[in-house]
């Protein structure tokens, strides 16, 4: 064999070979998913669950799944190393919290878009109710003048809570219990 050829056929070990301290050959399962130029890859996976138990994983699982395997593994290895007690498991936690919270807040916000559609139809019809009692000049026909501001104002049809409005109240109501009751 010519010395180029020797050359050649070394190879810079695997992340997981040189962290271990061994040699590095074809047969290396390690090689194909912790890359020579990103120690801390291995480093990481290897103080959570061990390199006999990461190579009897990668054994045990299907060559076309080993990716998934490695990723999974480095996911769990970061989220235990951040939070030794719960692990991925409390980062799982902590988003369903805030699905659950953004869920009730959509609640919300979609009941008063329904009481904002509910409060202009309202104000729509008592609108088209006074435009139809208008006298000469633009002025309703039956203003009194003398009478304080805000009085007319409560008696008037428009601020009277109705049977409909009740109802979709009770409904509102219904859906905000019923969202935040199924998010938890």
């Amino acid at each position: 064999m010519s010395e180029g050829n020797l050359r050649a056929k070394v190879a810079t070990p695997c992340a997981a070979c040189r962290t271990l301290r061994r040699r590095c050959g074809d047969e290396c399962v390690l090689a194909p998913y912790f890359p020579p130029n990103d120690p801390q890859k291995f480093a990481t996976v290897h103080r959570v669950f061990g390199a006999s138990n990461i190579i009897r994983i990668l054994q045990d699982v299907d060559k076309e799944h080993r990716d998934d395997a490695v990723s999974s593994m480095v996911y769990e290895a970061g989220a235990r190393l951040r939070d030794p007690i719960y692990g991925c498991a409390g980062a799982v936690c902590q988003l369903q919290q805030q699905v659950s919270d953004l869920q009730s807040q959509l609640a919300i916000a979609q009941a008063q878009i329904l009481n904002l559609h509910c409060h202009q139809a309202n104000l729509m019809a008592f609108c088209t109710a006074n435009n139809s009692n208008l006298g000469k000049g633009g002025e309703p026909a039956d203003y009194d003048y003398d009478e304080p501001l805000g009085s007319s104002w409560t008696d008037s049809p428009a601020s009277q809570v109705t049977d409909g409005e009740k109802d979709i109240n009770a409904l509102l109501q219904e859906m905000i219990s019923t969202w935040s009751h199924d998010g938890k």
